[in-house]
């Protein structure tokens, strides 16, 4: 039932002389104002029975209307902070009855009793005016937004690869869905015998392993034999047939960690190794090659390349290795590669190396796509700008960065990959130690590997496969082969 309009009588309201205004408004300073008298001109009387809440100033209806109920209370719907977010209140819902509606709406009839300016009493011992007024409730403070977790792709080598810092699954849990490691590990018993293992046996039954299926096994010979599998294997294989092994069972972040180790130990350092693992790569590799380094060996990456290098070259590589690259899926922006092909510019007339660093480490694939055009269309090749002007452990690096991200072939280092497989067979004599890990390294990306080797056809005429045959012998070359035909039909 709605509330009577302003200035109409309320059914069921004595609206005779005696209860209406009789006077003028009260003076100020004069409250309550006495009976029969209110500050609007309503004919209602004032003070309102037991009850019935004060009407509102004019033009407002009454709040609540007479004959309505207060909304309904629900516990689970209000919440206050509590210290992981939003909390049910403890309070219990208010028992809160209907009123007794006599007539056409009129209010029940009571008998006054003394006049007071406080609120009737809730709830009454009668039902009949146990018409809840609106209470104040604690407020509601929504919990903080909580920051967006940024989670590093777990993939490496254009691959998935497994978490680094995942424990061993529990000995016989199904590691991997469809897989039974304990399959493969008595056929790898078998192949590897008690002296010199039969590589065919141990070639067909691990290069067809994925990653996760590899970490499977590896967990399981752990749990069997108390050792890994690279280290089990390396007693029953010689020669580059056990680096290949070796690199394939150890997985992409496993051998590429294994790798770094072996660019940085020893007399010397293996720049172009470092060169290959560590530039060009995207942030979460590096971050992921980092972690991997720091597990397997207890040292920081970072603090072992300070150790091992000086100069701009530690310089160089330590900017790499800060993993601040950006994404290539943001957009370019015009003004910052017109700033950075000055930048080069410049930097080639003084031969200052730093300049170069931090934009070819620190701008992502497109961008500096966009560099290398830009830099051509107004002044002259790149490459040739930094043959000029560099020599060394320095012009090898920018070179093989650049060469990465050049438009004119694909902007993937396709090509670039294509031509150091080439090398590494060149010349007299085969560096087996370069053209093992390029190939493994290569073959994790079946469809990047098919690239390269279309790549290769192309520039010198002939199949990869033909050329790593011509190259090698025995039981390493069988390998060497599988491993090229791996990635066919894999697309």
């Amino acid at each position: 039932m709605s509330s009577p309009p302003p200035n109409q009588p309320s059914a069921g309201y004595d609206t005779s002389s005696s209860a209406a205004p009789t006077s003028a408004p009260p003076s100020a300073g004069q409250y309550p104002p006495p009976q029969g008298q209110y500050p609007y001109p309503y004919p209602y009387p004032y003070p309102p029975p037991p009850g019935h809440m004060p009407y509102g100033s004019p033009g407002q209806p009454p709040y609540p209307p007479y004959g309505y109920q207060p909304a309904p209370y629900y516990p689970q719907y209000a919440y206050h902070p509590g210290p992981y977010g939003g909390q049910p209140m403890p309070q219990p819902p208010p028992t809160v009855p209907t009123p007794n509606l006599a007539g056409q709406g009129a209010p029940p009839t009571t008998t006054p009793g003394p006049q007071s300016n406080a609120p009737p009493a809730f709830p009454s011992s009668d039902a009949s005016v146990n018409v809840q007024a609106p209470q104040a409730q604690a407020p509601y403070y929504p919990p903080p937004p909580m920051p967006m977790a940024y989670v590093e792709p777990l993939w490496y080598l254009g691959t998935p690869i497994v978490d680094p810092h995942a424990p061993p699954a529990p000995h016989g849990v199904v590691k991997v869905p469809g897989y039974d490691p304990a399959v493969d590990y008595e056929k790898i018993q078998k192949a590897a015998g008690s002296g010199r293992g039969d590589e065919a046996k141990l070639t067909a039954t691990i290069l067809p392993l994925n990653v996760f299926q590899m970490d499977a096994l590896g967990d399981f010979c752990v749990a069997k034999l108390g050792k890994r599998l690279p280290d089990k294997l390396e007693k029953c294989t010689t020669g580059n047939y056990a680096l290949a092994l070796r690199g394939l069972i150890l997985g992409p972040l496993g051998y590429d960690v294994e790798l770094a180790h072996k660019a940085i130990v020893g007399l010397g350092t293996n720049e172009t190794l470092l060169i290959e693992l560590i530039l060009g790569r995207p942030a979460h590799e590096i971050r992921l090659l980092i972690a991997g380094y720091r597990l397997r060996y207890g040292r920081d990456l970072v603090e072992a390349v300070k150790s091992d290098l000086s100069g701009k070259t530690e310089r160089m590589f330590i900017m790499a290795l800060n993993a601040q690259r950006p994404p290539d899926t943001l957009p370019v922006d015009p003004k910052q590669v017109a700033a950075d092909v000055e930048t080069l510019h410049s930097a080639a007339k003084k031969r200052e190396e730093i300049p170069f660093c931090e934009v070819l480490i620190n701008r992502s694939q497109p961008h500096l796509a966009a560099v290398i055009s830009s830099f051509g269309y107004k002044y002259k090749s790149l490459s040739k700008v930094i043959k000029k002007s560099f020599a060394g452990v320095i012009e090898e690096s920018f070179l093989y960065i650049m060469h990465g991200a050049k438009p004119k072939r694909d902007g993937q280092g396709i090509w670039r990959d294509a031509k150091m497989l080439e090398k590494s067979m060149a010349g007299l004599g085969t560096r087996d130690q370069q053209l093992i890990y390029r190939l493994i390294r290569a073959h994790w990306n079946p469809t990047r590997f098919e690239a390269i080797k279309d790549a290769y056809k192309r520039r010198y005429g002939k199949t990869l496969e033909h050329r790593v045959k011509g190259e090698t012998s025995g039981a390493y070359r069988d390998l060497l082969i599988a491993i090229v035909r791996s990635s066919e039909g894999k697309k």
